[in-house]
């Protein structure tokens, strides 16, 4: 399933330091996209995974308080587009 991330990045630094170090991803997640804003205030990721807790327990694990993560599952029958799945 895709699951949509919004971020309310807090610290900017610290946010881009951490997510860095964070990639790649541990197995069973594939991040699509990151789209962070020009100013650094905010950014939404695509990822790939079984279930949105899978993907908050790492995402909000890594990040800790350099931002705020709003989570959803995609839409995927009304989404346009979407990568090709890369996870059984």
């Amino acid at each position: 399933m895709f699951i949509a991330i919004e971020h309310e990045i807090h610290d900017a630094q610290d946010f881009a330091r951490r997510a860095e170090g964070a990639m790649p991803p541990p197995t069973g997640l594939h991040v699509h996209q990151f789209l962070p804003s020009a100013d650094g205030t905010r950014a939404t990721c695509l990822y790939e995974a079984a279930s949105v807790e899978r993907v908050r327990d790492f995402v909000d694990g890594v990040l800790g308080g350099s931002s705020t993560q709003y989570y959803f599952p995609v839409a995927e029958d009304h989404a346009m587009g979407l990568p090709p799945q890369q996870l059984a």
